[in-house]
């Protein structure tokens, strides 16, 4: 392009007006009714369930099903021992030779996160 166009917005995908409402219709709702599902979705999941989406970070050191890796084995612990391990690493505490590959694992985790992949992982 070599000049200026003022009616060029950034997004050649432009989906306005008959489009959208197609695409709507299409899909159930617009993007804010998508989110508001999801959202919903998201608030009668499980912890267990919670827990396995967020387990998928954990993957590629304590394996698919927390059978162990790079990293010990969470399968089966007791959910107390989980939360008390991440909350020990979320504050900075030294619970072993590993300690510094968690620290940053867990520092953004809330209680809630916790919890919940505490509860996916007793329930393997």
């Amino acid at each position: 392009m070599d000049r200026n166009d003022a009616d060029w917005t950034g997004n050649r995908n432009q989906c306005v007006g008959e489009c959208y409402e197609a695409w709507k219709a299409d899909n159930e709702g617009g993007i804010a009714e998508m989110e508001q599902v999801k959202q919903a979705a998201l608030a009668a999941a499980s912890p267990e369930a919670l827990g396995n989406k967020y387990y998928g970070q954990c993957i590629a050191c304590h394996g698919g099903r927390g059978e162990g890796g790079i990293g010990p084995m969470l399968a089966g612990q007791a959910a107390t021992d989980i939360v008390t391990k991440l909350t020990a690493y979320r504050a900075g505490q030294e619970r072993g030779a590993q300690s510094a590959m968690m620290y940053p694992v867990a520092k953004p985790m809330s209680d809630t996160d916790i919890d919940n992949l505490a509860a996916y992982l007793a329930s393997l």
